[in-house]
């Protein structure tokens, strides 16, 4: 019967069609796409957090060797006042030369401490340069994923548009009434309520026909029905 292979045509479409809306919905999930987005983020601050210790460590090196370059201009005027000779008094000249030691000690202080920062920052540098070679490297991979998920994306959507046109035009050549009694039926035995006869058997349900129903089915006067499930019985086009 014509009208029911329409019918089925109408019914499968509509079952194509929801089983892609399904699969656009899981798209994202199958690309990884919020565990990337939060890998990225991690990653980020991670970064920020590297480039943060290497701006504080600068900054610090700064004050440090700031404070020996005041330091050593200091000692260089108390030298001066020592070795010129302005200066008469022995008490004056004892305790100019002992800042002088005292200035030493602190630069030599400073110039360990200087030494260490210095270390400490290529180190803090290195590790920032990797993670930021880490962090280019995971959102290329990101922005390939996002390009084929954007991709799939379309076509699925495509195929989407594509089967509700199908379906609006099968619509149009098969009742409303037959299309409820179709899903109906399609509720009441699971997903289709329409089948093709397979060789001797239900499409549906397997179960052989009897000879009645097959030759019924192959008069086409009227619509038949499986006497096991119920369904809805055609006979497909050669």
């Amino acid at each position: 019967m014509q009208k029911l292979e329409g019918l089925y045509e109408w019914q499968e479409a509509r079952l194509k069609k929801r089983k892609v809306e399904k699969k656009l919905k899981q798209l994202p999930e199958k690309y990884e796409l919020e565990n990337r987005k939060k890998n990225l983020e991690a990653l980020e601050i991670e970064l920020q957090q590297k480039r943060d210790r290497s701006g504080e460590l600068s900054r610090e090196l700064k004050r440090k060797e700031d404070a020996a370059a005041r330091l050593e201009n200091q000692r260089k005027d108390y030298e001066k006042k020592l070795y010129q000779g302005d200066t008469q008094s022995a008490k004056e000249l004892e305790q100019l030369q002992k800042k002088v030691t005292q200035m030493q000690k602190e630069e030599a202080r400073l110039e360990e401490e200087i030494l260490e920062i210095m270390m400490h920052l290529d180190e803090a540098r290195e590790e920032e340069e990797k993670k930021a070679a880490h962090f280019k490297q995971e959102r290329e991979k990101d922005e390939e994923v996002k390009k084929e998920y954007r991709a799939e994306k379309e076509a699925l959507e495509q195929e989407v548009k594509e089967l509700e046109e199908e379906i609006e035009k099968l619509e149009q050549e098969v009742s409303e009434e037959l299309r409820q009694r179709c899903h109906n039926l399609a509720q009441r035995t699971g997903l289709r309520g329409v089948v093709p006869v397979e060789g001797s058997s239900c499409g549906g349900c397997k179960v052989s026909l009897s000879a009645f129903v097959l030759e019924q089915v192959k008069g086409g006067e009227e619509i038949v029905t499986c006497e096991n499930c119920f369904r809805m019985l055609f006979l497909p086009r050669q």
